[in-house]
């Protein structure tokens, strides 16, 4: 069946509460302290909904085969800026508040909405990923899709790279990922830190699939 507008409508609105909340925590921060250390949180939230959008694009032109895999390339291109912002938290070193709690809940809240819209983008694509291959390869894919967003992650945050730079700079940044896997021992810190974000998001992507599963089960009971 395929989806309109109106099926991600709560979603949407639900989300956008979310982000409002964030909103206030980081403006109450700029507000007491005359400071705008953290306003990057913004622009990280922001390409962390791009793959949202995209997902939603793709509802409404599924039957155009080429069009789909563009899209998905595009998409796998910006998904692990969702995650990403859970490294933010790095920033907290920077605090100068009194009370560094404050801190930690504003960073969190906008890793956690991050986290929430880039499963929600994923789930999206799942279904759309279905209605072109066997579901056990679908799991399969999503898994890998995971993992390289834990390498996505990496990229990011310690090389410095950035999805634009897939089209301004490809080259150089194909170059370090083929040393990478060329010479795996040589990067081991690379994989060490792409299986450990990678298995942190395949298990919490799956408890939250089981939880979406289990809730389905019982209510059709």
């Amino acid at each position: 069946m395929k989806h309109t507008f109106y099926t991600y409508l709560p979603f949407i609105k639900n989300f956008s509460v979310a982000i409002i909340f964030t909103f206030i925590l980081l403006l109450a921060r700029i507000i007491t302290t005359d400071s705008f250390l953290y306003l990057f949180l913004i622009w990280n939230l922001f390409l962390a909904c791009i793959p949202y959008f995209i997902t939603l694009l793709l509802h409404y032109f599924v039957n155009r085969k080429n069009l789909f895999w563009l899209g998905f390339c595009i998409w796998l291109a910006f998904l692990p800026n969702a995650p990403y912002i859970l490294t933010d938290i790095q920033h907290i070193k920077q605090s100068t508040l009194p009370s560094i709690w404050f801190d930690v809940l504003l960073i969190l809240s906008f890793a956690i909405n991050g986290m929430i819209i880039g499963f929600a983008s994923l789930q999206m694509m799942q279904k759309l990923l279905k209605q072109r291959l066997p579901h056990r390869v679908v799991t399969i894919v999503v898994h890998f899709i995971l993992l390289l967003c834990g390498l996505g992650i990496y990229l990011g945050r310690i090389l410095r790279w950035n999805s634009w730079d897939i089209i301004q700079n490809p080259v150089d940044i194909t170059g370090d990922i083929i040393k990478r896997v060329l010479s795996p021992l040589y990067y081991i810190d690379t994989w060490m830190f792409t299986a450990g974000f990678g298995g942190f998001l395949i298990l919490t992507y799956r408890l939250l699939e089981y939880y979406r599963e289990t809730k389905l089960y019982h209510h059709t009971e």
